[in-house]
């Protein structure tokens, strides 16, 4: 935690300091001010957790400071010091929400004890806070994704910049994926409450089944540098990092969508340190590489299900295209190659373009215990849709369930039946929601929106009204 000491007495800062440091060794940062004035401007530079403020201190008060201080920094915890067991300023000090009134010299186990209380405090604080920041995001995305983007759907929290980290996991072996995302989710997720520079912070996995941090903090470095030192602790393992950097969660969310249409850069570029979108849109081979990189991964898609004739011509098509062939020399072999070993389990050594073509077919002749496209049956998935509605039916669950990758499973219900798979889901859920408010007319709003998968009362009345033209309660 940041911790303010005002006093105009540098000793009394000093010694301040070194009994705090004594009763909590390495554990908070210290900030110093020697009057009021400075204080005021440390505290609107730093927010600190705690502030230890003097009565008597030169320019500006400590009570006037705290005054002036208070919309400054709400969640400051403020502590009175005075070398004068006065009455009235003990009250005026409680009138202005300080947390505490401690007389100097201060006794250092009268000084554990507050800051005991004020750390048990801040924690529950920040835990019922970071609760309802986390819920607002994931609502916030999964809402933005459903309709196309809306940014009346994010809310804002306090004034530091957001950072996003979207974290993407290759690998054949979906236990292995399991177990690997959940590691990092709980080791994230744990580092981001023990540290207090990170204002709040959301970990959760978005509709394609991504992992995503958010987090509201000044400087990314420190989270930045513990991310990259976990993802580095699973050296054989594909595991890529893109990050953003924005003034509101709206234009974060716009960052999560720019890394999805460049996540597949992956393929062919190191990003197992976390890769700025900014710096990959620089890159001066961004379009080819990303058209090389879809060629590989549509390639892998009908390998993976076992469509061996549409693999033969795709190889052929991809080794005459004197385009693809050029790239081959300029990108990172070793990514590519660990991205095959991760996702088609086969050891990938072409030291050439025809060589790596001919290695793709042999790889892919192994997989064939999928069923092949033209024989999915679709239908399968649709009754799976209106047999669970009312529960997680998004794409990354979905597609898991039927072992299809989020993108490949898109396409593949887009192709057969010319509809967006979120478009036949609404549909299914708003065809119910008709049937339950005909059936019982006493039913609620919400009652209908939770019965039919919707957690957010807002986003079903706006839906259902887009597509009954009424809203819920006039139908």
């Amino acid at each position: 935690m940041f911790i303010l000491i005002a006093d105009d007495e540098k000793m009394i800062r000093l010694s301040l300091q070194s009994m705090l440091e004594e009763l909590y060794p390495h554990e908070h940062m210290y900030i110093h001010a020697s009057n009021g004035q400075a204080a005021i401007a440390q505290v609107e530079k730093f927010s600190p957790d705690i502030a230890f403020l003097d009565i008597r201190m030169p320019l500006m008060n400590g009570l006037e400071a705290l005054e002036a201080c208070r919309t400054l920094s709400p969640s400051t915890k403020w502590i009175i010091l005075s070398g004068y067991a006065d009455f009235e300023y003990a009250q005026k000090a409680i009138t202005l929400s300080a947390y505490s009134y401690l007389l100097k010299p201060v006794d250092l186990v009268t000084l554990k004890q507050v800051v005991d209380d004020i750390v048990v405090l801040k924690n529950q604080e920040k835990d019922h806070n970071n609760k309802l920041f986390a819920l607002d995001v994931i609502r916030s995305f999964n809402m933005a994704d459903q309709l196309g983007g809306e940014e009346a759907a994010f809310l804002s929290y306090g004034n530091d910049p957001y950072v996003l980290y979207q974290i993407y996991i290759d690998k054949q072996e979906k236990k292995q994926q399991h177990m690997l995302k959940h590691d990092l989710f709980c080791s994230i997720d744990s580092f981001c409450v023990k540290n207090s520079f990170i204002s709040y912070h959301a970990v959760f996995f978005n509709t394609n089944g991504e992992l995503c941090v958010i987090c509201s903090v000044k400087d990314p470095s420190h989270l930045t540098f513990f991310i990259n030192s976990q993802i580095r602790s699973y050296p054989r393992d594909m595991i890529s990092v893109f990050m953003g950097i924005a003034g509101s969660l709206w234009e974060i969310y716009e960052k999560s969508r720019k890394i999805s249409q460049l996540s597949e850069i992956r393929l062919v570029y190191d990003c197992r340190s976390a890769a700025e979108i900014e710096m990959l849109e620089q890159i001066p081979t961004l379009d080819k590489s990303l058209s090389f990189c879809e060629q590989i991964d549509c390639f892998i898609q009908n390998a993976l299900v076992g469509n061996k004739e549409t693999i033969r011509r795709q190889a052929a098509a991809f080794s005459q295209d004197k385009e693809m062939r050029d790239l081959f020399d300029c990108i990172c072999l070793d990514t590519l190659y660990l991205y095959l070993e991760e996702v088609l389990a086969h050891s990938f050594l072409a030291g050439t373009f025809p060589a790596f073509v001919g290695e793709l077919l042999e790889a892919a002749s192994e997989l064939s215990h999928n069923e092949p496209l033209w024989n999915f049956d679709i239908t399968v998935i649709k009754d799976f849709v209106h047999q669970n509605y009312g529960k997680d039916v998004s794409i990354a669950y979905v597609s898991e369930y039927f072992n299809l990758s989020p993108t490949y499973f898109s396409k593949l219900f887009h192709e057969k039946t010319g509809q967006k798979y979120i478009d036949f889901v609404t549909e299914v859920r708003m065809e119910n929601a008709k049937k339950l408010i005909r059936n019982n007319p006493r039913i609620s709003v919400k009652q209908t929106a939770e019965a039919v998968g919707y957690t957010s009362v807002r986003h079903f009345s706006k839906t259902f009204q887009k597509f009954t033209g009424m809203h819920p309660s006039d139908y």
